[in-house]
């Protein structure tokens, strides 16, 4: 069976061929990276004018790199073949404009240039390069970090700054915690920092002698909050029973060391139980009951070595209370005894007499020596002592006080009166000038004239 096909004419396979001779050179363009823009007949200059506006409007700008030639209306092409070559020379002159300027096509290069900002302060001829840069403020520190930096710097010696930093920190936890009071757990890290606030202002108080802002201070936790923690409603007792006895409120203290002693007892903790005791004799050997304060010594001892070696520092410090037990008494041959104990003990811990947890013991010795009398070696004990320390504090210009005498005492006077100016410096940072050491800095300054 025979089938019939139509015949195609010439002309239609040349047409053909052209067209897809065309694609395949669009399609290698397209492939290479070039803009390839495909001219079709128009009936008129007038159509062909508009498809040129429109579809050149973005990239044939008043600036543009690139124009595009103006296209006669005799010089429009007459088929396929004459559209490729022309397609072709537009791309071509493309590339030559992109050649002279140093780049490759289709993508354009240049220079990111800053909007020049005018104000007041700036003139039309600056640029970006003379615009000064504002400075971003520092980062605000947060209250953790500011009493962070405080516990830090807190042997500085400048504590009076650090007292103002602290009640302004008090202060904004105070406000806080009365605004969240809906907020239970911004209320709880605020009361944890507001404790941690107030513990610091009682250490600082207490540095400068400021004893009653100290004593206010704990008392002001106890009052404000309900604090669970076992270990710190004890050290609060305690530090309170200190601070009282430093103020000579004798009563007070041994109020607060007797509930102090209550509370460790119901936990039975005995290493808090011994030196509670230890705190109690002190304070009955300065109120010269020294009986009953060696026998809490005694006592003291007697429960540390239940649990603890012979050579544990807690038993070096029974023997220091009972050697200033006894200089107080004026029994100065058992007080150098136990102290030197106490010595031994401490320099198999730090191996270092130069340590400050032997400035007590050494500034004791001194003063039991003084009652031998032995003036040089009280002297040399006292600037043992002095040696501990690192930087100022009042207990430094108590050494010196000390050391003055001694010097007086020999007829050293040049010797007397520099130690002498030297603690009433230290003391000026830290003590006020009614505090009871300035006193008694006054009294021994007898017969001293200014160092030269």
């Amino acid at each position: 069976m025979a089938t019939g096909y139509e015949r195609i004419d010439q002309e239609t396979l040349r047409r053909d061929d052209q067209l897809n001779g065309l694609l395949q050179r669009i399609r290698q363009d397209v492939m290479n990276g070039y803009v390839v823009e495909v001219k079709t007949r128009a009936n008129s200059y007038n159509q062909l004018e508009n498809n040129s506006k429109q579809s050149s409007r973005i990239s044939s700008m008043s600036n543009s790199i690139v124009k595009h030639p103006m296209i006669q209306q005799n010089d429009q092409p007459k088929d396929l073949e004459e559209i490729a070559v022309i397609s072709q020379r537009d791309q071509q002159q493309m590339l030559n404009h992109s050649q002279a300027l140093g780049f490759s096509p289709p993508k354009v290069k240049s220079e990111i240039v800053k909007p020049v900002v005018l104000n007041q302060e700036l003139s039309p001829q600056q640029t970006h390069h003379s615009i000064p840069q504002k400075e971003e403020p520092a980062p605000q520190k947060t209250i953790p970090q500011q009493l962070d930096e405080i516990e830090t710097n807190a042997d500085t010696g400048d504590c009076y700054n650090h007292i103002k930093i602290l009640k302004k920190i008090n202060a904004q936890l105070q406000q806080s915690m009365k605004e969240s009071i809906h907020d239970c757990n911004h209320l709880f890290s605020q009361a944890i920092q507001t404790v941690r606030t107030m513990c610091l202002l009682t250490r600082f108080y207490k540095q400068v002698g400021d004893f009653k802002n100290a004593i206010k201070q704990l008392k002001a936790i106890q009052k404000q909050f309900k604090i669970l923690e076992p270990n710190l409603v004890g050290k609060i007792l305690i530090e309170l029973g200190k601070l009282h006895f430093l103020n000579q409120a004798y009563q007070n203290a041994q109020s607060s060391y007797y509930m102090a002693l209550q509370h460790y007892e119901k936990l039975e903790w005995k290493s808090e139980i011994a030196h509670i005791l230890l705190l109690m004799a002190k304070l009955h050997a300065w109120t010269k009951n020294f009986d009953l304060s060696k026998k809490l010594i005694y006592g003291s001892i007697s429960i540390l070595k239940d649990f603890l070696p012979e050579d544990h520092e807690q038993i070096a410090e029974a023997y220091v209370a009972l050697g200033e037990c006894n200089y107080i008494s004026k029994n100065s041959e058992e007080a150098i005894e136990f102290l030197m104990k106490a010595v031994k003990i401490k320099y198999q811990i730090y191996k270092d007499y130069k340590h400050l947890k032997f400035v007590e013991v050494f500034n004791l010795l001194g003063l039991s020596y003084g009652l031998v009398p032995d003036i040089q070696q009280s002297l040399n004990y006292f600037i043992q002592a002095l040696q501990c320390f690192q930087q100022n504090c009042v207990q430094r210009a108590q050494i010196l006080n000390n050391i003055s005498v001694i010097y007086q005492a020999q007829g050293d006077v040049d010797k007397a009166s520099k130690c002498h100016f030297k603690a009433k410096e230290i003391y000026s940072t830290f003590l006020p000038n009614q505090h009871n050491q300035m006193q008694r800095l006054v009294l021994n300054q007898t017969c001293l004239t200014p160092p030269m």
